[in-house]
């Protein structure tokens, strides 16, 4: 039986999109933020954390950030510098450094296995699972720690054998990846420009991605006829274009997820597979494929793409100096990889020394791209309200939020949420009269302590258990405190219930996120259409309105009405279900108690009426 449930869950695909590994990552001794936290990781405080040398097919980022860096502030020609005005095709000679390594260096994918989160979510899975805790962290690894996984299974190095008997050729396990500089790396230069061409058909994703071995190793760019001298005599790798580089597919490649499911009551596999996150399943079956009236590429939003009319040399030599004789190229990414999780960065900053990142990023960096990303978030979807009316003692109005992005708003993995607060305000008293949605200072909603009672959090459920007191269904009416209306993906075991564990999802009991612009569910695949929202004729491809009717009473004068949308990374359902016995469990639980989930103001609309 257990051979037969190995050789299932590989044939699925075990990968999942928030892990953790199996390895001390330091005592707790240190008093930090709500009690004794991790002490400060010291692995890697030299030249190491940067400068590690080639393993395998595999470079640092700070090697190849060696020539691929902006010019020395002054120099001309200019090189990878922001423009003086965005009308401007050519770099500035005092801009911006926008250089490839300076734009992924703070970001998410840089700290995708130090993230906190990440591991401690993963350790949860395993325990939970401990039978499979081997498999797990080595599928998990294969996007949180890309390259020392993959350098694993291609050398056959780092691979323990005697906790991963589901396995054959062995398991690449957090323990190892702790110790490794280029598993701390995570998702790094030579892993996304070293992904083969097989992606381009579509079909890859979980983690499937090909990276091709020793001797020849061939490095990927989005430019015809690259200049290959300068690469050939500095680096391992053979410069290609490859036209992978530039499509939302090679995204896909880990950013769609489908994950097996366990049966709640067995532990044995369903032989079904669980659409855990798919934001490019979601981008396909939008306005913003390709073809599509708002066609972009998740490169597009994502890597901080230039205007198509700014041309810059996409390198410099090893001493800083520029070759005029180099071509200029466009379109130009500053490779920010901006995306939606500011709260996770501000944790990150926060502990830089406990998490070993002060010599991988300066005081201030993580923050700084936190700024960033709330930036960013706010174009992802905007509210705006129609049907102001005040008669009697009813107040009513709609509020529509529209989608913005190319997937599902939110989209990825299912923690996150957004929803509609509401304010009422008796102008000549200033005094509250109605109020729904408004967070506590911990991002909390008053109807969360409900949602994260033990019952509801517990991984296996009583017989028969009902699940509606946990979650907020769909609403598309709103006329008292208690509701608000929640954009999210609510999981469900094989039993119906809910459930935060993984690897027991087996279906959705909501998903009521908006769906993207042009999604049509005639064309769409099954596994991601909405979930829950029958009947409410104003859930649209691209938009949703609720409908407010609030009895308020007489005596009131005019009213202020101020609406809000929230959204929130990570839910305290998910943050209060991450409880269990390793100590990154702990270490995450002491840091979000100390700095809880965010919630992000994404919009924000005022009106008066008499």
């Amino acid at each position: 039986m257990k051979r037969l449930w190995c050789y299932f869950t590989i044939i699925l695909g075990l990968l999942l999109g928030a892990c953790s590994d199996n390895s001390n990552s330091g005592g707790s001794n240190n008093a930090v933020g709500a009690g004794p936290g991790p002490a400060p990781d010291t692995r890697f405080l030299d030249d190491q954390a940067l400068n590690w040398s080639v393993t395998g097919v595999f470079s640092s980022a700070s090697s190849c950030g060696g020539c691929h860096s902006a010019s020395r502030v002054g120099d001309a020609p200019a090189v990878m510098r922001a423009p003086n005005a965005i009308t401007d095709t050519v770099p500035s000679v005092t801009g911006e450094d926008i250089s490839p390594y300076s734009g992924w260096n703070s970001s998410v994918m840089a700290n995708a296995f130090t993230d906190p989160y990440f591991r401690a979510k993963m350790k949860l899975e395993t325990e939970q699972f401990p039978e499979l805790a081997g498999f797990i962290e080595d599928k998990c690894l294969t996007c949180h720690a890309p390259m020392a996984r993959t350098h694993a299974h291609q050398t056959g190095t780092s691979l323990e054998i005697e906790d991963c008997a589901l396995l054959t050729d062995g398991c690449y396990r957090a323990d190892s990846a702790v110790e490794e500089p280029h598993a701390r790396e995570a998702i790094s230069c030579t892993v996304c420009h070293q992904i083969d061409a097989q992606v381009l058909d579509g079909s890859v994703n979980s983690g499937n991605y090909t990276i091709a071995d020793l001797p020849d190793p061939v490095i990927y760019g989005p430019y015809q006829s690259p200049v290959t001298n300068a690469m050939e005599n500095q680096t391992i790798y053979i410069p290609q274009y490859g036209m992978q580089t530039q499509v939302s597919e090679v995204c896909a490649s880990c950013h769609d997820l489908f994950t097996p499911t366990l049966d709640v009551a067995t532990d044995l596999p369903t032989g079904e597979n669980f659409p855990e996150q798919t934001p490019y399943t979601e981008w396909l079956n939008s306005d913003y494929a390709v073809g599509g009236s708002h066609e972009q590429s998740c490169q597009d939003c994502h890597m901080g793409r230039m205007a198509d009319a700014f041309m810059t040399r996409i390198a410099v030599k090893r001493n800083g100096d520029v070759n005029s004789n180099w071509p200029e190229r466009t379109p130009f990414f500053s490779h920010e990889m901006v995306g939606g999780n500011a709260w996770l960065l501000d944790l990150m900053e926060t502990y830089r020394k406990e998490l070993g990142l002060t010599h991988v990023s300066s005081a201030g960096e993580l923050a700084n791209r936190a700024a960033r990303t709330r930036e960013f978030l706010k174009a992802a979807a905007t509210l705006s309200v129609t049907n102001e009316n005040y008669t009697g003692d009813t107040l009513s109005f709609d509020l529509t939020v529209t989608n913005h992005t190319g997937h599902k708003f939110p989209t990825s993995f299912p923690s996150r949420r957004a929803w509609l607060a509401v304010r009422v305000t008796d102008a000549s008293s200033d005094t509250i009269v109605f109020e729904s949605g408004f967070p506590d200072e911990t991002g909390r909603l008053s109807v969360d302590r409900a949602f994260t009672a033990e019952d509801c959090l517990a991984p296996r459920k009583a017989g028969g258990f009902d699940s509606a007191p946990c979650y907020q269904p769909h609403l598309d009416q709103v006329s008292t405190s208690t509701d608000i209306p929640i954009y999210e993906a609510v999981m469900a075991g094989t039993d119906g219930a809910i459930t935060q564990v993984l690897l027991y999802a087996d279906s959705h009991l909501k998903d009521n996120r908006i769906l993207p612009q042009g999604f049509d569910i005639a064309s769409a695949p099954e596994a991601i259409w909405p979930v829950g929202v029958g009947g409410d004729g104003d859930f649209l491809p691209g938009s949703d309105s609720v409908h407010y009717s609030l009895p308020l009473g007489n005596g009131l004068g005019s009213l202020s009405v101020e609406a809000v949308l929230f959204y929130q990374t990570v839910r305290p359902s998910f943050v209060d279900s991450t409880k269990g016995q390793h100590e990154w469990i702990e270490h995450f639980q002491i840091m979000a108690a100390s700095q809880p989930p965010t919630a992000e103001v994404l919009g924000q609309v005022t009106f008066n009426l008499p």
